[in-house]
């Protein structure tokens, strides 16, 4: 993952610990997700909206089904603002692109996400509904 060099060295190990907890199915990586997130995150996956643990909680509970793994790939990392409270990101999750937008916070003493946005590639699922 390419970062840029004014990124703390606590900002991106959170962005590899995160991303490595986000690959993990088992049923205890949901709270590890959580982990990651202020109680009252702001969270939107694709054209899915929701506010919370609980909402975020469902979500990650329901998005393993017909899936066997799934490994994120960071690429790079954009700060959108001077503070780096506010990153822009791409990458692929099993070869298809995404991009994301982190909005960090100081929360219960440690760093987390109170607002996480993200983008898919939609092209391999058009291709595939083209073909069936």
């Amino acid at each position: 993952m390419i970062t840029p060099p004014s990124l703390s060295p606590a900002k991106v190990a959170f962005l590899n610990n995160f991303y490595e907890v986000s690959d993990q199915s088992d049923p205890a990586a949901v709270d590890r997700y959580l982990a990651f997130l202020t109680k009252d995150v702001k969270f939107t996956m694709g054209l899915v909206s929701m506010e919370g643990h609980d909402a975020v909680r469902k979500m990650r509970e329901s998005m393993w089904g017909g899936v066997a793994t799934r490994k994120h790939t960071p690429e790079r990392v954009y700060p959108a603002n001077e503070a780096g409270d506010e990153l822009m990101l791409y990458g692929t999750v099993n070869g298809v692109g995404w991009a994301g937008r982190i909005v960090f916070e100081e929360a219960e003493g440690e760093l987390k996400m109170s607002s996480y946005q993200v983008w898919l590639d939609s092209s391999p699922l058009v291709t595939a509904l083209k073909e069936a």
